[in-house]
């Protein structure tokens, strides 16, 4: 597990829209090119990955999308919040470009 401490979140991201992408694109660093097969038969895709898109109203947008473990039974624990139940995706820290503002 690469630990998380709310001081190594920049200082400029103010919204929960930017907190978002950063935590995106901390998760494609950290995750270091790891695949998963999401749907059977279909060659491995990244496990988080952020890509830029225009959308049919013609919005550049950000497009995130993340596999990550999650542990069941947590899941349903009565004790703890739902995104408790997320497991590690990987021990590295996110690159130093994406700790600073």
């Amino acid at each position: 597990m690469a630990s998380l401490t709310l001081s190594a979140i920049p200082s400029h991201i103010n919204s929960y829209e930017r907190l978002a992408v950063w935590v995106m694109q901390s998760l494609q660093s950290i995750a270091n090119g790891q695949q998963v097969n999401a749907t059977e038969n279909d060659g491995g895709i990244p496990v988080a990955q952020v890509q830029l898109g225009v959308t049919a109203d013609n919005v550049p947008r950000f497009v995130c999308t993340a596999y990550i473990p999650l542990d069941l039974g947590e899941l349903n624990s009565p004790d703890e919040k739902t995104w408790m139940a997320a497991k590690d995706l990987a021990t590295a820290a996110p690159h130093t470009n994406l700790l600073s503002n």
